[in-house]
């Protein structure tokens, strides 16, 4: 992912970064385009080989479901066929391959904007590796106003005012009522590797047509602890390395290897 530097959201973010009684607040909103850049390419690859894996485990797995073609129906010890199909269904749709926050994940389209939402985080913590995420452990969100409650809400609920032209500056370069918009809570063993962290929250706006993901975080964390500086710097550096992808010519694709856009 390609980090993109713009001055009005950097003054958004030094105004989510304050003191409150209970804790100090760390947010912003990071913007990206999906331009593929540094190791993204080996991040693709890795996806795309686990969520292949998962595809071929839950072929098997609906196949072994299937009973015998010379074994007639009985009334007992035997699904009926529209208990097998509901079985079936149910299992594939729990192992987050035939449904999933992003939609079948055996289609390329889906598989790629959950790729690019682990890029992203990789590239904003630049001390994490979450590359071991699974699509379930995102949650696609109702509507854009849904997150603005709950974002402003939050600030609210520590105290403070949501900044002057926040939602009016992520919106002119995201345009909110373009995006599919996707949360992560982060879990317990991410904020254990944050020194001092109480609670995160993180959305990821998705803008198909722009090819920009905005990430848009809060964090609380006790004032014994500061945050490292070099989770900017590193990040900047990663969105300046070049890279020598191609992109897909179709989205409708089913299961093949994972590329990203240039």
């Amino acid at each position: 992912m390609k980090f993109v530097e713009i001055q009005d959201l950097e003054l958004i973010n030094s105004a989510l970064e304050f003191d409150t009684p209970d804790c100090k607040v760390v947010g912003g909103c990071d913007l990206y385009t999906t331009k593929a850049a540094g190791g993204d390419k080996k991040l693709y690859k890795s996806i795309d080989k686990q969520l292949n894996s998962m595809y071929q485990d839950n072929l098997m797995l609906s196949s072994s479901l299937s009973p015998p073609s010379f074994s007639p129906p009985t009334e007992r010890g035997m699904l009926s066929k529209s208990s097998e199909n509901t079985l079936s269904s149910s299992l594939l749709a729990g192992s987050s391959l035939g449904s999933s926050p992003f939609g079948p994940l055996d289609q390329v389209s889906s598989r790629r904007t959950f790729a690019y939402l682990i890029a992203v985080l990789n590239a904003s913590h630049p001390d994490h590796d979450f590359s071991s995420l699974r699509p379930v452990d995102f949650k696609r969100e109702r509507s854009a106003n849904q997150v603005v409650n709950a974002f402003n809400n939050t600030l609210f609920g520590v105290g403070m005012p949501v900044p002057p032209r926040l939602w009016e500056i992520v919106d002119s370069h995201i345009d909110l009522k373009d995006c599919v918009i996707y949360s992560h809570t982060p879990s317990p063993s991410f904020l254990a590797d944050e020194p001092g962290t109480i609670w995160s929250m993180m959305w990821f706006f998705f803008n198909k047509r722009r090819k920009r993901v905005a990430y848009l975080f809060l964090k609380g964390t006790r004032h014994s602890y500061h945050l490292q500086s070099s989770r900017r710097t590193s990040r900047h550096e990663n969105g300046n390395i070049s890279d020598e992808m191609e992109d897909y010519e179709s989205e409708d694709e089913v299961v093949g290897d994972l590329e990203m856009d240039e």
